[in-house]
């Protein structure tokens, strides 16, 4: 989404990033209000797949991928002045500037309960909400999200502000550790999870630690859970394989 919006506009605002002191387009749009409508349609998901994005901060800068149904956006405008905070300068004011002559491009957010973010180079979950905020009318409606193919090492907490998330894909990342997914098992609706192609997914319990952990999961790496799957999980926690498995991880660590 690349946002050509007045610099003047933004003289009364102060949007700073904490990391890089600079101005932050996706800080800015996240704090611009979509117009008020009551009968909004939901479009297709907003695909930022491939977009070469290397950090979260880099999606509000770029235009989602052409699909086969035309996105659903909605225009954004500044709160009014009376609550923005003072402005200082910074170079990245740059960004919002449209560069074809004499041309101003009207921002916009995308009305949808799907993202993709897919296919990139993200290693962190920094900005992952001001991101979502930056791009989606309302985030806090998001039912599924995509996260596979990128290079994150854990699962972040961040996630957990998605309560009606139902779709939560995470395969072919570098994820280590197999208690990373006891942060999931606060999202409620939670129903399909993918995690292959992490390092966990070769650990031993691997699918019945996951399954006992988050037991409203139906579907796990595009397999249903079945009333065996669930057995044979009660049936490893009972017996404790899983955490012996944990304990002889941590004794060696601590060798």
């Amino acid at each position: 989404m690349e946002v050509a919006v007045p610099t003047k506009q933004f003289d009364h605002y102060e949007v700073e990033s904490v990391a890089s002191k600079r101005y932050s387009v996706g800080e800015i749009l996240a704090r611009m209000k979509p117009e008020e409508d009551n009968f909004k349609e939901i479009g297709p998901p907003a695909d930022f797949s491939f977009r070469d994005a290397r950090k979260m901060s880099d999606f509000p800068r770029t235009t989602p991928r052409e699909g086969p149904h035309a996105y659903v956006t909605v225009d954004v405008f500044l709160p009014p002045e009376s609550t923005a905070p003072s402005v200082t300068p910074s170079a990245d004011r740059k960004d919002l500037e449209n560069q074809e002559e004499g041309a101003q491009k009207q921002p916009v957010k995308y009305c949808s309960r799907a993202i993709r973010l897919s296919n990139n180079s993200i290693a962190s979950f920094d900005g992952f909400s001001t991101a979502l905020q930056a791009i989606l009318d309302a985030p806090d409606t998001l039912e599924w999200i995509d996260l596979s193919f990128n290079d994150l090492p854990k699962i972040s907490e961040a996630l957990l502000e998605y309560k009606n998330l139902k779709v939560l894909y995470l395969h072919a990342n570098v994820i280590d550790s197999i208690q990373q997914v006891d942060k999931l098992a606060a999202l409620p609706n939670l129903k399909t999870l993918t995690l292959h192609g992490n390092f966990v997914d070769g650990a031993k319990g691997y699918r019945q630690y996951v399954i006992t952990t988050i037991p409203q999961l139906q579907y796990l790496d595009f397999s249903r859970i079945t009333k065996a799957d669930r057995d044979k999980a009660g049936t490893w926690k009972t017996l404790k394989i899983i955490g012996h498995q944990k304990k002889k991880k941590r004794a060696a660590t601590e060798e």
